[in-house]
């Protein structure tokens, strides 16, 4: 989902207020926030993944969550996407770091606009700002989505943070769809 040039750089060379280690932390749980209300919502992952990249401009870290085949709504597909930014930044206030600063490293445009496309294609419409659509089954706002999304990462915080500690023991930072199904057989019911 993410786009790689949507990366986070090196925070050495940026006066980041995170370490590298926390840069990884937070993107382990933004992508686990993915992978588990996806689950929740009856949309498998084939893998979760931290990863190191290099562009021109510089090497920084980024997150990728991939799917299986599954049916869900537009609506869905939203949440899914708005559910990464609240991993990060439910981590972030759980760990002591949230912060104006660290709050603005979480933001995730990308998915947001990634979502926004998605469910523009599928006949519903996202909007940033104004109503949304009257009849619900056609569209809502950015902001109704990205509230549900906070809350289901809440509600599915034990798992949450389960993916992104095995995502973060693994030396590459890697889990497969199964490993990640063996984590959240735990947890959601």
């Amino acid at each position: 989902m993410p786009n790689l040039d949507d990366h986070r750089a090196d925070p050495a060379l940026v006066d980041s207020p995170l370490s590298l280690d926390q840069v990884r932390a937070g993107l382990a749980h933004h992508e686990a926030a993915h992978a588990v209300v996806a689950a929740a919502l009856g949309v498998p992952c084939t893998r979760v993944r931290v990863m190191r990249v290099t562009r021109a401009d510089g090497t920084g870290w980024t997150g990728s969550t991939s799917y299986q085949d599954a049916r869900v709504s537009a609506y869905g597909l939203a949440l899914i996407a708005a559910a990464g930014e609240h991993g990060e930044l439910h981590h972030l206030a759980a760990a002591g770091l949230l912060s104006p600063a660290t709050a603005r490293t979480a933001c995730s445009e990308h998915d947001r606009d990634t979502a926004i496309s998605a469910a523009s294609a599928l006949g519903f419409t996202i909007v940033l700002d104004g109503p949304a659509p009257a009849d619900p089954d056609q569209g809502a706002t950015w902001t109704e989505v990205s509230e549900e999304a906070r809350d289901l990462v809440t509600e599915l915080w034990p798992a949450v943070s389960a993916v992104a500690e095995a995502l973060l023991a693994n030396t590459d930072f890697t889990l497969t769809g199964d490993e990640v199904s063996d984590i959240l057989a735990g947890h959601l019911h």
